[in-house]
This record gives structure tokens, sequence and C-alpha cells, in this order.
């Protein structure tokens, strides 16, 4: 049988259509199946009357901004605010600051996040965004423990967590996997993974939170 000239271009675009799609999904870091996904945090963003998204590619001021949009809410609308709902999501660099102090204490997290203790004044050895003293919150400053009292949900990116587990591993003579997995088991407390900082931006504003970039 003859091949007529655009069959064999239409044929040949089908395959190679066929192959980056295979190419992609085999390149691909491997990720949890659907069942593992904690997805349920968007149930909480629907049902909240006032829903941000703190968007954190790169460590900055993500924590104080959440604050503030919390007290000026309570400031602008007092009894009458209503639920709030921020959702901060930790992606990229700033995927360190979901991670819990006894992995910041086994691992260089402090040498690779350039995070400084200012008690120390010296590479972290705990997570100082998780908690902040009495005298500091009172002027504004943010924790994700003060947070998550009025309702944030912390969400930690579990692609990047893979680079920063490929990172750790290399400093310490480890193994990507070993690493990997003990970063997901030691999330600071309340944290939820998501399989990608991309995914929960899209989803939580799907979900109708206003975005706002850290």
């Amino acid at each position: 049988m003859k091949i007529r000239a655009h069959d064999k271009s239409r044929r040949s675009f089908i395959g190679q259509v066929a192959g980056i799609g295979a190419a992609a999904v085999i390149g691909y870091p491997e990720i949890a199946s659907a069942a593992e996904w904690d997805v349920s945090w968007l149930d909480k963003v629907r049902a909240a009357k006032h829903r941000a998204l703190f968007d954190a590619p790169m460590p900055g001021n993500i924590l104080d901004l959440a604050t503030r949009y919390y007290n000026n809410l309570q400031t602008a609308y007092g009894r009458s605010a209503g639920s709030v709902c921020m959702v901060l999501n930790f992606r990229t660099r700033s995927t360190y600051m979901g991670v819990a102090d006894p992995m910041w204490q086994k691992y260089p997290l402090g040498e690779d996040a350039k995070v400084t203790d200012p008690d120390t004044n010296a590479p972290a050895r705990r997570n100082v965004d998780l908690r902040v003293s009495d005298e500091k919150a009172a002027l504004g400053y943010g924790s994700i423990e003060r947070l998550q009292k009025v309702g944030a949900i912390i969400l930690v990116c579990d692609f990047a967590l893979g680079h920063l587990a490929n990172r750790l591993a290399k400093a310490t003579g480890g193994t990507e996997e070993a690493v990997h997995a003990e970063l997901r088991s030691n999330l600071v407390p309340g944290a939820i993974l998501v399989p990608s900082g991309i995914f929960s931006a899209g989803e939580a504003q799907n979900a109708g939170c206003a975005f706002i970039p850290a």
C-alpha cells in the first residue's frame, strides 16, 4: 500500500507528539500517587470570607505581609471581619521555611539558605521563622506559629524540597532519596506538602484567593 506524503507527515507529527509526552512523563521527578496528597486545605479556603495567597518563590517578608493583612482586616472590619484564610506558599528558594528544627540541626540548612540566627550571629541551626518573641510580635513581626493560630495554611513545595535534598545530600555525603524522605517527614507542625508550589498557587487562586506576591 502506498503512503502519500501528507500521510507520512501526519504520522511523523503524531509520533513526535507522543514521544514528547512520554519524555515529559519519564523525565519528571517521581512524585507520590494522587491518594497521598492532602488537598483538604482547599475546602478551608473556600469556606473563608477573606482569602489571600501569599506566594513566596524567594525568602522575603511573606510572614510580615500576612501578619499585616490579618491585622488590617481586624482594623477595618472589627468583629464583623468574619473568617480569614491566609495561604502561605513556600516554594523554590523559600522552601526551607517549612522545615522543622531537627533538620536544621542535622543538615547545613543555615548555610544553604544563607540564614543567620540573630541570637548567635552564626548559620542558623533552627527555623528562625517558626516563632518570634512577644516583643517582636508587638512590633509587627510575623511568625509561622502566630499566623497558624489565626487560620493560616502553610504549604511546602515538594518539587523544590527535592532540589534542597539534592544539595544537602551532596554537602553531607548522603543520598538525595534518603534526605528527601527525611525532609518530607520533618516539616513544621501543621504544614502541608504539595506536589509543587505552582500547583498550589494555581489551586489557591481557583478556590478564590487574592494573589499577593511576597
